[in-house]
């Protein structure tokens, strides 16, 4: 169910700055800092897509698999890099069968396969907590949800917000 709705500009210029103040933060370095702020702002035009649409768009998301798998490679780092495709295959595999259940949509496995990518080139502890805050950001979604008297929601808000609380919190849970 699409809405013509459009969100404010000052959450949109409000959850950008949170989004550089984190990458900032977090980035493990120039090419890390390059791909989340790529994901960070496809992310924040798909999370509004899907909130609004009820879709993650494949170009905002699918371009990035090559961008940020080439920035992965160009840091020559061979254990970042077996980490980054394992745990995004990984999240692939789960949010597929996820998918495959019918509890979400495959725009949602895409997105977390990617975010999976480059969570993880950081290191794995980050994408494990996004998984966790993901499902915890979507049960909550899911109560409000449902105690609206709805069935369904778009997840991706969800997964992108478990990727920033993992960006935020998660050094703090080591």
């Amino acid at each position: 169910m699409a809405t013509s709705r459009r969100p404010s500009p000052w959450l949109v210029a409000a959850v950008a700055v949170g989004a550089a103040l984190l990458i900032v933060w977090r980035a493990t370095g120039l090419l890390h800092g390059l791909a989340l702020a790529l994901v960070a702002a496809s992310g924040i035009v798909a999370g509004w897509v899907d909130a609004y649409e009820r879709r993650l768009p494949d170009v905002l998301i699918l371009p990035l698999y090559p961008i940020v798998g080439a920035l992965v490679v160009a840091s020559g780092d061979s254990d970042r890099m077996i980490r980054s495709v394992v745990l995004a295959a990984a999240a692939f595999i789960l949010f597929g069968l996820g998918c495959a259940a019918g509890q979400m949509g495959f725009g949602d496995v895409k997105l977390a396969g990617l975010l999976a990518l480059v969570l993880a080139w950081g290191d794995w502890r980050t994408a494990v907590f996004a998984l966790v805050a993901t499902v915890v950001v979507g049960g909550g979604q899911a109560a409000i949800v449902i105690l609206m008297g709805h069935k369904d929601f778009p997840y991706g808000p969800a997964i992108l917000g478990g990727a920033a609380a993992a960006l935020a919190f998660g050094p703090f849970a080591a």
